[in-house]
């Protein structure tokens, strides 16, 4: 994960998702001058994601598509779009547990506790059906635990933070719904390239 963390960029979709990594920085910056200390902390555990993904080697699309979701959701919060906008907490919800769903599944490829397709490999024939089911899992699990987050900080933190039957509910089907997206997208994947990652011990970035 070093390795792969420190790697230079070698393709335009690697220099892409670094592009979005330094967006990551300067809105922490832009945070840090500009808004509070809770924005900053916000964009610190954002670039912390981003990092993340660098460090996993996942797919270069794919991490460009990560780092702009969640860099949209850290200024969706700070804009206040959440308020202003009646489905766009919904769509946030989707789009974000759906990517962070994906991550977790290259982060437990990483440490061998999920399948991966290795090189060179044998075609799986359940592996793209495995995939989304594991990823939907995922997404699922991270969101009851993001709906239990908001029901702490609603009743030690802030009441304002919105929470109820009909928010939580509608937030699981947005995450559920996000997550199987994203699985079936990483199922495709690994139905058309044979190759999911490399062995969990990755010592380069490229061919991901």
């Amino acid at each position: 994960m070093i390795d792969a963390l420190l790697h230079p960029p070698g393709t335009g979709k690697e220099y892409l998702a670094d592009a979005v990594r330094v967006l990551g920085v300067l809105s922490a910056a832009a945070a840090l001058v500009l808004l509070g200390p809770v924005e900053t902390a916000l964009f610190l555990l954002v670039l912390l994601g981003l990092l993340v993904s660098r460090a996993l080697a996942v797919f270069p699309g794919f991490d460009t598509v990560y780092g702009l979701v969640l860099l949209t959701a850290a200024w969706s919060s700070v804009a206040d779009l959440y308020a202003r906008i009646p489905w766009w907490d919904l769509a946030v919800h989707c789009a974000a547990t759906g990517v962070l769903a994906v991550i977790a599944y290259f982060l437990l490829v990483q440490f061998g506790a999920v399948p991966a397709v290795q090189r060179p490999h044998r075609a799986s024939r359940s592996l793209p059906v495995v995939v989304p089911l594991l990823v939907l899992a995922l997404g699922l699990g991270m969101s009851v635990l993001w709906e239990i987050g908001e029901w702490w900080g609603h009743t030690y933190v802030d009441a304002r933070i919105n929470v109820g039957y009909a928010d939580t509910m509608t937030d699981l089907v947005a995450a559920g719904l996000g997550s199987l997206a994203a699985g079936l997208c990483l199922g495709f994947a690994v139905r058309r390239s044979g190759a999911l990652l490399h062995t969990p011990v990755a010592h380069h970035r490229t061919g991901r």
